[in-house]
């Protein structure tokens, strides 16, 4: 009996110990050094901008947190890549400027997405916003690099605005670099295609050893 409290006092100081800190990436792009394309005001005069952070939760989903932000005008829409098999289902605790939400193909070109380079799979959020636009959500599925495109009007007199990043190009390949601070290739971080992978944790196998062997040292007492 005695083993057994120690055992436990040993476990819960043992993960006391341990520091909880959340994994969280931060990246922005700017239009005015490159990092953003697109045609009307919001490129003539700009700057136009868009900052993401995406950080994983205590119970390891993930929280996506961004801004998109211009000189003129409101924004009537704004569509994040996703990858091709995220539903609605993978979604959720969504807050912010967000007017109505559909997920599925975007096609390129015409009066609702020109310039857009091709045709994207994403979300596409709805409605009249302001200059700042901010959203949040969460979701199971993993940061990647993606690509991300909005549009407005003709607020500002320069023609169509529209903004989209750099490196989202005709027959673009999304970089498969691991999810990290900044940008790559001028991408964004945004949901993948997959959950979280279940890791074995140092911490535990090291906490399994040490319990382990305060087992073999009590037991050696005892005889």
């Amino acid at each position: 009996m005695r083993t057994r409290r120690l055992l436990g006092v040993l476990a819960l100081a043992a993960m006391l110990a341990i520091p909880s800190v959340a994994t969280a990436y931060f990246g922005s792009l700017l239009s005015t050094d490159g990092g953003i394309q697109g045609t009307g005001n919001w490129i003539v005069t700009g700057p136009t901008f868009f900052e993401w952070v995406v950080t994983q939760n205590t119970d390891d989903s993930w929280h996506y947190s961004y801004v998109f932000g211009h000189p003129a005008g409101a924004t009537s829409h704004f569509i994040l890549e996703v990858s091709d098999n995220f539903t609605e289902n993978d979604i959720f605790n969504m807050q912010g400027d967000i007017g109505s939400m559909t997920i599925g193909v975007h096609s390129a070109g015409g009066g609702s997405n020109p310039g857009m380079p091709e045709d994207m799979y994403g979300i596409k959020f709805d409605g009249a916003f302001g200059e700042v636009m901010t959203f949040e959500f969460d979701s199971w599925r993993v940061p990647v690099w993606q690509d991300f495109f909005s549009k407005d009007g003709s607020a500002g007199g320069y023609g169509t605005n529209a903004a989209w990043n750099t490196g989202f190009t005709s027959a673009d390949v999304d970089p498969l670099d691991a999810a990290q601070d900044g940008s790559i290739d001028y991408h964004i971080l945004a949901p993948d295609s997959q959950t979280p992978p279940i890791p074995e944790p140092t911490t535990l196998m090291l906490l399994g050893s040490g319990l382990l062997g305060s087992v073999a040292v009590l037991r050696r007492r005892r005889k």
